[in-house]
């Protein structure tokens, strides 16, 4: 049976909640039918690993910004956190246009990056 995450909201507070039912809408019309909280959205959970996370050695860079292009002139912003110690600006940019998309349209290019590479 697949697997959902839940964003619930209410006021000003938000709730996440993980479900199993046979389908989205089956997950929203239980969340309507039991709670007073507003379903904003639901996410099929495509990939999962319950494994033990790897220990906390500071063994990265905090953080990387940037801002993916594509050629019809589309723009959004990506936060990398922990990037790898091995990457750079330009290894960051070649995993976007190879792997990422905006609004269906593939990333032609990565402007305007922030690299903060101090670990302080």
């Amino acid at each position: 049976m697949p697997k959902y995450r839940v964003q619930l909201k209410q006021g000003s507070r938000t709730i996440v909640n993980h479900v199993e039912a046979s389908s989205s809408s089956a997950v929203l019309a239980f969340f309507e039918s039991v709670s007073t909280m507003q379903v904003s959205e639901i996410l099929k959970v495509e990939y999962e690993n319950d494994t033990i996370p790897p220990a906390d050695d500071f063994g990265y860079y905090p953080v990387f910004k940037g801002i993916m292009k594509t050629d019809t002139r589309r723009a959004k912003q990506i936060i990398i956190n922990n990037v790898k110690l091995g990457k750079n600006e330009q290894e960051i940019a070649i995993a976007c246009k190879t792997f990422l998309e905006i609004e269906g349209t593939k990333v032609d290019s990565l402007y305007c990056a922030l690299f903060k590479q101090d670990r302080s």
